[in-house]
C-alpha cells in the first residue's frame, strides 16, 4: 500500500503544480488586454516598451474632456485692392464732373439730368479710356472713348440723341479719368461770361478744351485731342460759302479718323464722309462743309484744324 500511496501523492503534487503554473500564465496575458473603446488619459502618453514586438494602437478616446484637434486647410493669403471712390462734383450751372480711377460702373438714378454734351479725359499716356452710357435694364444706349492709343485719351461728344434714360454710366480704364456733363449751351455761356467774343468770319470747335474760336487772322487754327465738332457758321459778316476745314493729324497716330455731317435742324450726326488727302501726307486730311453744317471728328489722336474759304 505503501507504493500506491506514494504514487498518489507524487501525482497529486504534479497535478497541483501543473495547475499554479496554468494560472500563472493566464493571469499575466489578461494584463496586457485593451478593451476597444475604453483607455486612459495616462495610456494615452505612455511610450510602448522598445522590448515589445505588438502592433501600435491608437484608441479613440472615451471621454469628451479629452481634447480634440481640427486641422484647418492653409490658404494662401490673398491682397484685395479697394477701388478708389468715385466722386461727384459741381462745376457751374448745372453741369457736373464725375473723376474716378480705372474700370467702374457708376450709379446715375436720381443724378441724370438734362445733360447734352460729354467731355472725357484721362491724362496718363499708354492709357484707354471707354464709357458707356446705360438705361436701366442695363443695356447701352451710347459708347465713346478710345483704347489701344499711346497718348492721353481726350474728347467730347453731344448727347442729343441719349439727354433721358441713362441710369448708369459704365467706365474703362486704366487710370485715372474725369468726366464732365454739360447742359445746353454750357459752353457758349461760359465763354460769353468770360468776356471771350467771336471775332467776325470766326467758327466754332467744340472739344475738350472747351468752345474755341477760329478763323480769322488772330485765330487762323486752333489744336485739341480727341474727339471734336465744328459748326460750319462764322460769326456775322461772312459770305454763307462752304468751307473746306484742313485737319493735321500726329504722325505718330495711325488711326483713321471718321467723319460725320449733321444739318442743322437735325439732332444726328447721320452722314458719313470720306477724307480727302492733301499734299501733305496721310496725315492731313479735308472736308468741304456747306454752311451751317455740322462736322463730328472721332479721333484718338493729336490734331489742328484750319478753315479755308472755297
Amino acid at each position: 500500500m505503501a507504493p500506491n500511496r506514494s504514487r498518489l501523492l507524487v501525482f497529486t503534487l504534479g497535478l497541483l503544480l501543473a495547475i499554479a503554473a496554468l494560472a500563472q500564465v493566464v493571469g499575466g496575458d489578461s494584463s496586457d488586454l485593451v478593451e476597444d473603446g475604453t483607455v486612459s488619459s495616462s495610456s494615452l502618453n505612455e511610450q510602448p516598451s522598445s522590448t515589445s514586438n505588438k502592433a501600435s494602437t491608437s484608441p479613440k478616446p472615451a471621454s469628451s474632456a479629452e481634447t480634440t484637434v481640427t486641422t484647418i486647410p492653409w490658404l494662401p493669403p490673398t491682397s484685395v485692392l479697394s477701388p478708389r471712390p468715385v466722386s461727384f462734383n459741381p462745376i457751374a450751372d448745372g453741369a457736373t464732373r464725375i473723376t474716378g480711377y480705372g474700370s467702374n460702373v457708376v450709379d446715375m438714378v436720381g443724378r441724370w439730368s438734362d445733360y447734352r454734351t460729354i467731355i472725357y479725359r484721362s491724362s496718363n499716356p499708354g492709357t484707354e479710356l471707354l464709357i458707356e452710357l446705360r438705361n436701366n435694364e442695363q443695356t447701352p444706349i451710347f459708347s465713346l472713348g478710345h483704347s489701344d492709343w499711346n497718348a492721353p485719351v481726350e474728347g467730347l461728344r453731344f448727347l442729343n440723341e441719349v439727354t433721358q434714360g441713362v441710369a448708369e454710366i459704365a467706365i474703362t480704364a486704366i487710370a485715372d479719368w474725369e468726366i464732365d456733363l454739360l447742359p445746353e449751351a454750357f459752353l457758349w455761356n461760359q465763354q460769353i461770361d468770360s468776356g471771350h467774343l467771336p471775332l467776325p468770319g470766326e467758327f466754332m470747335i467744340f472739344s475738350s478744351t472747351g468752345l474755341n474760336f477760329v478763323g480769322s487772322t488772330e485765330n487762323p487754327m486752333t489744336r485739341g485731342i480727341g474727339d471734336l465738332s465744328v459748326y460750319n457758321a462764322c460769326h456775322s459778316p461772312c459770305t454763307g460759302d462752304p468751307t473746306i476745314w484742313v485737319f493735321e493729324f500726329a504722325e505718330a497716330c495711325s488711326h483713321t479718323p471718321t467723319l460725320s455731317i449733321r444739318e442743322a435742324d437735325s439732332d444726328l450726326f447721320e452722314r458719313t464722309v470720306s477724307p480727302t488727302e492733301t499734299g501733305s501726307g496721310k496725315d492731313s486730311v479735308e472736308v468741304r462743309l456747306q454752311s451751317y453744317e455740322w462736322l463730328q471728328v472721332l479721333t484718338p489722336c493729336r490734331w489742328s484744324a484750319e478753315p479755308i474759304a472755297n
